[in-house]
């Protein structure tokens, strides 16, 4: 069951220059909460010649132009929903829209969380993950949506591009107001001998990854890539809260059984 593309659009993209996928990705986490799905849809783009500061600009505006083509197209529909199930469904559209997103290191974000006299539910620490309401809060705080970038390596996977003070990656996540991460991508790592080594220190087999790390042992260039979660899209412009309610027929854990 596919977990991503990513790792084959690589290939495509190397050879064609900027290529997409759009498909069914499997989670296997045992996620019981109303942004999860066992089985979801994703838009997955990879680009060469494309750096992080690219990458996230390609993320803001594939956001930015989805939602001006479904209120030019879809008025009816977003004025239902405005109506019936979010009267900001409006207000926070225009928000996304029109403003240019907030961008912030991880380590800055982890200050603001750190800072603020708000208790969370999981206390923020540098090294830790950045929660859904993490999420939710940074985009309160600055009003509008987040690209937050440059995680520590130890928490994100092997192909993400290490950053030169070895310690965090070029890696990036776009937050949206009520939705939270609907993004997730990095620039992806070119350099063979590093790859090699992140490859190890997930205790993968290096032999899995050959035809992976060929991409790069003969020459590469600087690429990136990432996904988007359809289902969470479709969660914004409708104003429904559990994403459950909007694909057709969702598979959860235990959701069937025998």
């Amino acid at each position: 069951m596919t977990v991503s593309g990513q790792l084959e659009a690589e290939v495509y993209a190397l050879a064609l220059g900027n290529v997409y996928t759009f498909g069914p990705t499997f989670r296997a986490e045992n996620s019981n909460t109303y942004r999860h799905l066992a089985e979801f849809w994703m838009v997955e783009p990879e680009m060469a010649f494309c750096d992080l500061k690219e990458n996230i600009d390609l993320g803001e505006a594939l956001i930015k132009s989805a939602l001006s083509y479904v209120v030019a197209n879809c008025k009816d529909d977003i004025d239902f929903f405005h109506r019936f199930v979010d009267k900001n469904l409006y207000p926070t559209i225009e928000t996304i829209i029109n403003e240019n997103f907030e961008r912030l290191t991880y380590t800055e974000a982890i200050e603001i969380l750190s800072k603020t006299k708000k208790k969370f539910e999981f206390a923020p620490s540098w090294g830790k993950d950045i929660q859904s309401e993490h999420e939710r809060y940074l985009c309160e705080y600055f009003k509008k949506p987040v690209a937050v970038t440059d995680y520590p390596k130890e928490i994100k996977p092997f192909y993400m591009k290490v950053n030169e003070d070895d310690t965090t990656v070029k890696a990036m996540d776009i937050l949206l107001p009520g939705i939270g991460e609907i993004i997730g991508g990095s620039q992806r790592e070119d350099v063979y001998d590093t790859l090699l080594n992140r490859i190890v220190e997930a205790s993968l087999d290096p032999a899995d990854y050959w035809w992976y790390l060929d991409l790069r042992k003969y020459g590469t260039v600087i690429h990136s890539g990432f996904g988007l979660g359809f289902e969470r899209l479709v969660q914004l412009v409708t104003g429904l809260a559990n994403i459950r309610d909007v694909i057709p027929f969702p598979r959860t854990p235990k959701n069937l059984e025998f």
